[in-house]
């Protein structure tokens, strides 16, 4: 089965990542705790090792592989095959948990489908686009170490 990109597609699931993300921080308070900051320093620190593992060049915010892209394995993409997003969900998990309302919550989640959404439209691309990429999913978990 061949999937089309589709850059609307591809635009509005960023979009909606941004907003939703834009939306959570208007939204839920911040916190100077401790388990609150390291956590979401630990979230910073996995986005930033993804990157690096990615090559600040082949970084790419929409779900469209670039043209001359390569598989890359190493780093935190060992052990998950999306790190940027679960540092994302890692970042807010916090925040969520100390708002604990249902507007938080209820964006939170929402966010979270966005971005599997997106993830899964994505690996339908890679998975044309490189040859190994169906073996690499059978060996890594999608978004989450040793869960999902």
């Amino acid at each position: 089965m061949t999937t089309m990109k589709h850059p609307l597609v591809s635009f509005s699931l960023v979009a909606m990542q941004f907003g939703l993300i834009a939306l959570l921080l208007l939204h839920l308070p911040l916190s100077l705790h401790v388990a609150v900051l390291i956590i979401e320093a630990l979230a910073i620190l996995i986005g930033l090792w993804a990157i690096q593992a990615m090559h600040l060049g082949h970084f790419n915010i929409v779900p469209d592989p670039m043209p001359d892209i390569e598989l890359v394995t190493d780093g935190p993409y060992r052990f998950i095959r999306h790190p940027m997003y679960f540092s994302i969900v890692l970042f807010f998990l916090p925040l969520v948990v100390l708002d604990s309302s249902w507007i938080g919550l209820s964006l939170y989640l929402a966010l979270f489908i966005t971005l599997f959404i997106k993830l899964s439209y994505e690996e339908s691309l890679l998975v044309e686009k490189l040859p190994h990429y169906q073996i690499y999913q059978q060996q890594t978990k999608k978004l989450i170490p040793f869960i999902l």
